[in-house]
């Protein structure tokens, strides 16, 4: 098993550890609302996102605490089954930037608390790309099978065209 399929799988379980922590809190929507009301993901976030957040987000933000519970359950599955990958690692890299900018993007701190630069939203943006743009990554996948029962499919799920490699 190749190292990129490894950091498929590394990415799958970070959203799968996120959306079951969501997923086992009965509170989540209420707690997700709650935390918008006070600014959470808003104050910090760069103009355009935090105007999504407060024009679109807080409004309906217990539908927006599904939709997050969902979405990372899905991409959570679907990286770690290789399952639309290439898709899969594109919402993977535009969700974790759009986590890390609701949280005010990177920084270089002082050093005297927790490091605000390589954050776990921006590994996991980084990790998605190289998902997204290695073909090895989507070996051991659904994706893999479903390209040699059907070759033309091939470097639309695998980046190659020949779905044997």
């Amino acid at each position: 098993m190749s190292a990129a399929v490894w950091i498929r799988l590394l990415a799958g379980a970070i959203w799968l550890d996120g959306a079951l922590e969501k997923l086992l809190n009965p509170n989540f929507p209420s707690q997700f609302a709650a935390a918008l009301r006070v600014g959470a993901f808003i104050n910090m976030a760069p103009q355009p996102v935090a105007s999504f957040m407060r024009g679109t987000v807080l409004p309906n933000a217990e539908i927006f605490a599904q939709l997050t519970r969902l979405g990372e359950l899905a991409l959570g599955v679907a990286l770690l089954l290789g399952l639309l990958t290439n898709l899969a690692a594109l919402g993977s890299f535009f969700y974790s930037l759009l986590i890390l900018f609701t949280q005010g993007g990177v920084g270089l701190g002082t050093g005297l608390g927790s490091p605000e630069f390589f954050t776990i939203d921006l590994v996991l943006a980084l990790i998605s790309l190289i998902v997204l743009l290695s073909p090895a990554a989507k070996a051991l996948s659904l994706d893999a099978v479903l390209a040699r029962r059907n070759p033309r499919l091939a470097t639309l799920l695998l980046g190659r065209r020949n779905p044997t490699l």
